[in-house]
């Protein structure tokens, strides 16, 4: 990598985390450019080299943090199954979940900022420079192709589970309603269950 184009990644990174702060202590609303590229030490022309409005600047920021919590839930994930305390595909879809809904508990103000995008950010093919993250499908796959399951639709199947997780999280982590959170754990981790049973393909 040139020195040029270390120095892009280096801007561009800083203009990330100083978006990133600003967002989830304001706002995207109340956050301008101008503030975001002040934070960073650039001038407001040097932002508009990188991107295209603030909105572009959270789309990939949704994306990067959906890929934070999934990469940590699937480093924990790895451990147990080294332990061989869980073992079955359901059990570590389960497992995740779990991780992922404690992630987002410990941390309001990220839940607050991701909002109900948690699912966009799977799905999004948005890739930011430098940062070495894997792609949250990379961890569902991973699972899927080790599984001696066959699943129709997957990726709908992963789609409507994280989409139920981070939807039904949101008001109870933020609001504790209508239940508390382990109460809507139980019923939400049978939920998941359902769903991987309904889209297995079972054989005649």
């Amino acid at each position: 990598m040139s020195k040029i184009e270390k120095k892009k990644k280096e801007k561009e990174k800083a203009l990330l985390a100083a978006a990133f702060q600003l967002f989830t202590e304001k706002g995207i609303d109340n956050t301008s450019v101008s503030e975001i590229a002040k934070s960073a030490e650039m001038a407001k022309g040097t932002f508009y080299l990188y991107f295209k409005d603030k909105y572009e600047v959270q789309n990939c920021l949704i994306a990067h943090e959906a890929n934070k919590i999934f990469e940590q839930a699937n480093y924990q994930l790895n451990n147990r199954i080294l332990e061989k305390a869980v073992e079955s595909l359901e059990d570590c879809v389960v497992y995740l979940a779990d991780n992922i809904i404690d992630q987002l508990n410990e941390n309001p103000s990220l839940l607050r900022f991701i909002s109900k995008n948690l699912s966009w950010g799977v799905f999004s093919s948005i890739r930011i420079s430098d940062l070495d993250n894997r792609n949250c499908m990379d961890v569902f796959e991973a699972l899927l192709a080790v599984s001696k399951k066959k699943y129709r639709q997957q990726e709908l199947m992963i789609y409507m589970i994280v989409e139920l997780i981070n939807s039904t999280c949101y008001n109870v982590i933020l609001y504790h309603s209508p239940v508390d959170i382990q109460e809507l754990k139980a019923e939400l981790f049978i939920a998941v269950r359902n769903i991987l049973h309904q889209f297995e393909c079972v054989s005649e």
